[in-house]
């Protein structure tokens, strides 16, 4: 004890002395703490403007180019997948068929076919549910802290994580319903009318809903569990956020995906989203609820996880700017 009253044991002393490596020297009183301990304890995904020091305007300009870059790489896969959807001449064929049939039959350009109206409104919904995202995830936060509070069960998931991406989720439908809807009617080769622009509103926000929320969710836990995957990988990291985490969120919600193209499609009688889910179900089948779901699962895994990978990468450089 009287070797430590001067704030260096014996010895240390000896060992500086000898000219020795003192780094792996550790002070007996103090407790380290596994990195996976601190990782459980972030929460809100990469978005959030209080765990990354982000404006919300920067994380507003970087969403700008995860929506444009997901409208351009995915826009051949979504045709063929809504084609499958909702054109009765190609709701028996699989994705290659379909594929190399709008190919043969109406050429290759035809794949793009109505991508203007989901360039636009992808770069804006996408900017819009990421930054609104980020603004209510804090605002929750800071004015509702039981929404901080872990929710049983869930390894650490917040509240808030789950509240904000409604907000997040709502906004995206209402900026999403008409310019998807124009995008379907394009792809289906039927005209657009300014006052069905609302149709399939309810559709796309349950669709809207589930998907977000769900990939809020897996985002976030994936940061806090699997930060060695999640967090600290510049493109294997943001590719698992974008692909993997948006490509179960699909699969969970697909039957109201292909609900929302029949419904904007005019696709058979008119019918409410309940009605028309029974009548898919007993004329195809369980699998017709999922139709269209092998090149919406490729479209989804490869334009989100690449455009992942830019967004990340424009918030660290701006980061790094400030």
């Amino acid at each position: 004890r009287k070797e430590e009253k001067g704030g260096c044991s014996q010895a240390t002393l000896r060992g500086v002395s000898r000219g020795e490596d003192m780094s792996e020297l550790k002070d007996p009183t103090v407790v380290p703490v596994p990195a996976t301990d601190t990782a459980k304890k972030q929460s809100g995904f990469l978005v959030t403007t209080k765990n990354n020091n982000t404006n919300p305007l920067a994380v507003w300009g970087c969403s700008v180019f995860y929506g444009m870059s997901s409208a351009i790489i995915g826009q051949p896969l979504d045709t063929v997948k809504t084609k499958m959807q909702a054109e009765p001449r190609y709701r028996t064929g699989g994705m290659a068929q379909t594929f190399v049939t709008v190919v043969r039959q109406e050429g290759f350009f035809a794949l793009y076919k109505g991508i203007i109206p989901p360039l636009i409104s992808s770069t804006i919904f996408r900017s819009v549910q990421f930054t609104v995202y980020s603004w209510a995830y804090n605002l929750i936060g800071d004015n509702l802290p039981s929404s901080q509070s872990e929710i049983p069960y869930t390894s650490g998931l917040q509240p808030r994580v789950i509240l904000a991406g409604i907000v997040a989720s709502t906004m995206r439908a209402v900026v999403e319903n008409p310019l998807e809807y124009i995008k379907v009617r394009k792809q289906v080769n039927q005209p657009w009318k300014v006052r069905e622009m609302t149709r399939g509103f309810l559709a796309t926000w349950i669709r809207a809903s589930g998907l977000m929320v769900t990939f809020f969710i897996l985002a976030d836990s994936g940061v806090r569990l699997f930060p060695q995957w999640f967090n600290n990988q510049p493109f294997i990291g943001p590719f698992l956020q974008g692909g993997l985490c948006a490509t179960i969120s699909w699969w969970l919600i697909w039957p109201f995906e292909v609900v929302k193209s029949q419904i904007q499609g005019h696709t058979g009688e008119k019918l409410g989203i309940w009605q028309r889910l029974k009548l898919i179900k007993k004329e195809n089948g369980f699998k017709g609820l999922f139709r269209g779901l092998v090149p919406g699962s490729c479209r989804s895994f490869i334009a989100n996880g690449l455009s992942m990978i830019l967004m990340a990468n424009c918030i660290k450089v701006v980061q790094n700017m400030s």
